[in-house]
């Protein structure tokens, strides 16, 4: 195994301009090839084999660097937490309303994540108090989206986009609520380790959940004031 401190190491400046270019084209890319993988896989099939190839490359890492797995109980429940919010949850809710919403919305919408941080750690993290200055900037940059697409939503997917859009904002809260508990309590669990656990947990959790897709899908489709009703037929035993 590695030893851990080369992991330390002060990275070079080369590193960290291919990092950066590296990850921008990740996260640039990964809502249109979600959308592109929705073609042809439900989208919680998708979900799971995604995270299963992850953790298990991830995992595979952690284990040649030397990395403990669940070593404290802080560790195994923030394992849960990332399960269900990060992956499950967030991810989930992605893939979920990619379906009917397009990749570029998608992206606008999740970019609202660090607004949700910003007024959650202002309730649990020391510190990092609300100023004035920053209330109006997340209220412009809400308004802001809002204005964006406001007036795009029926255009760019349909009558269905608002509703799906609406529920696509709870994945970047989500995903917020799951990164200040970790900044919180989290500071000494190895990252590879709130990563890759999670992940397989997710996998497991979304496989062969091909049936709640399609129910799912089912009732999106059906008239908006016909929600109540289509959401206890799906369920409802058949």
């Amino acid at each position: 195994m590695l030893p851990l401190e080369l992991l330390v190491s002060p990275p070079t400046r080369p590193v960290i301009i291919a990092t950066f270019v590296l990850l921008t084209a990740i996260w640039g890319t990964t809502w249109a090839a979600i959308r592109l993988g929705l073609a042809g896989i439900a989208p919680m099939t998708g979900v799971a084999l995604r995270f299963a190839i992850a953790s298990i490359l991830l995992g595979a890492v952690g284990w040649r660097i030397g990395v403990r797995f669940g070593k404290s109980r802080v560790e195994r429940r923030l394992w849960l937490l990332h399960a269900a919010l990060s992956f499950c949850g967030s991810y989930g809710i992605v893939y979920w309303c990619e379906q009917w919403i397009p990749s570029g919305l998608t992206s606008v919408l999740f970019s609202t994540m660090p607004l949700f941080v910003t007024v959650l750690a202002h309730f649990m993290l020391e510190g990092e108090r609300l100023k004035r200055r920053a209330v109006i900037g997340i209220a412009v940059g809400l308004g802001g989206v809002a204005t964006i697409f406001s007036e795009d939503f029926a255009s760019l997917a349909g009558p269905r986009a608002l509703l799906a859009s609406a529920v696509l904002l709870l994945a970047p809260f989500f995903s917020a609520v799951a990164s200040v508990v970790t900044k919180r309590w989290g500071k000494h669990v190895h990252p590879i380790s709130l990563s890759a656990v999670p992940m397989g947990i997710t996998a497991v959790s979304w496989a062969g959940s091909r049936s709640l897709s399609s129910a799912t899908r089912r009732l999106v489709s059906t008239p908006c004031q016909s929600v109540p009703c289509s959401i206890w037929r799906c369920s409802a035993p058949q």
